[in-house]
């Protein structure tokens, strides 16, 4: 991400602050909470929810937000300077992302910034909508997340390259890292043949670390058919490595990313904090699957491993087993190094399963043989 302080944090709320002050009561009580516009807040209530309490049909409730819409936009016209701070501040953070920022991303990282008081992200919202005509807002559909651009910017060209890049995943049936996938879309043909609308951005704002794969990350941010996983790698969003469904294939994408044995408590940490989707693991949920699923291996206490890193099923006897049996006679430290590299156990349990003559005994050099 690259980083932007917001200049103007207050003029927000300045702003709908004067604006409020000219609308009758029942006009800035119908806007406030149709649009969910104070903390205080829980949802946007309906027309009905409204008309209600006022004892008014809905029909009259829709009249009166529109009313009250078009005194704040006669209002604004005295307030410029103020709409002015507020559009240079937001026109220079969408630029940063290239003329086109998911919705999300905009609330998470500048509008989180602003200092609103009372008012809720929402107002924020409505302002840039209201307000603002040089940015676009695009409501989410079936190819793209809820996200705002420049008025101006060539929205063709990213749909077409992000249909380019659905295809190049189809046909290869695989998942990119991000270096892989930006050097792809570095230098594809759309890319190369559009380099003034890159140049734009990336010459403006190059003294802020502006780069070209920033970019393209922004804007595949917004489509809902590509998607990264916690591993940094890229594909089609339903695909399973992307966005797993099942436990089995959270719990394996979330080993692969730390690449070490882990807890099934940390397990399942991992998995409620990696936003897979909205469901909550319990840890018991994911002990039972790490229990049933032959491709994980207990190494310690609640403490789990891939198989496929070269783990040894099996008690610490079976494992001391396995290494004698793979190199021959050894040395007592040198069982206790290999392993501890198989359990997350103490030397006082090695040693314990060592000592048992059924299975091993101490032959020439004070080395350990099996019996």
């Amino acid at each position: 991400m690259v980083d932007y302080s917001v200049k103007n944090k207050q003029a927000v709320r300045q702003l709908l602050d004067n604006l409020f002050s000219e609308l009758p009561g029942r006009e800035k009580d119908v806007l406030i909470r149709r649009n969910q516009l104070l903390k205080e807040l829980s949802k946007g209530e309906t027309l009905k929810e409204i008309g209600d309490e006022y004892n008014i049909t809905r029909e009259r409730v829709r009249q009166i937000e529109n009313e009250g819409i078009k005194k704040l936009l006669k209002a604004s016209e005295t307030k410029k300077e103020l709409i002015q701070m507020i559009e240079e501040d937001l026109l220079n953070y969408v630029e940063r992302n290239g003329g086109a920022v998911l919705e999300q991303s905009l609330l998470d990282n500048f509008v989180n910034q602003l200092d609103l008081e009372q008012y809720n992200e929402n107002a924020v919202l409505f302002v840039y909508d209201k307000l603002i005509d040089t940015i676009v807002y695009r409501s989410e559909n079936g190819d793209f997340h809820s996200h705002w651009h420049q008025a101006d910017l060539n929205v063709d060209h990213i749909s077409e390259l992000l249909n380019n890049l659905i295809s190049h995943f189809e046909e290869n049936k695989k998942p990119f890292t991000s270096q892989e996938l930006f050097d792809h879309l570095s230098n594809h043909e759309l890319v190369v043949s559009n380099a003034a609308h890159y140049d734009k951005y990336l010459s403006k704002y190059a003294d802020d670390g502006l780069n070209l794969s920033f970019i393209l990350q922004s804007y595949l941010n917004l489509s809902k058919k590509v998607k990264n996983n916690i591993l940094d790698q890229w594909g089609l969003a339903h695909w399973p490595e992307i966005k797993p469904k099942k436990l089995s294939e959270k719990i394996y994408l979330v080993f692969l990313s730390s690449n070490k044995p882990l807890h099934f408590n940390e397990v399942a940490e991992k998995i409620n904090s990696a936003g897979f989707d909205r469901k909550n693991i319990c840890s018991a949920t994911v002990h039972n699957e790490l229990i049933a699923n032959e491709g994980y291996t207990l190494v310690g206490r609640g403490i789990y491993a891939l198989k496929a890193w070269g783990y040894h099923t099996g008690t610490v006897a079976d494992v001391i087993e396995k290494i004698l049996q793979e190199s021959g006679p050894m040395e007592k430290d040198a069982i206790y190094e290999a392993v501890l590299k198989q359990r997350l156990v103490n030397k006082s349990t090695i040693y314990l399963s060592l000592i048992n003559k059924d299975k091993f005994v101490k032959g020439e050099g004070n080395k350990f043989l099996l019996k």
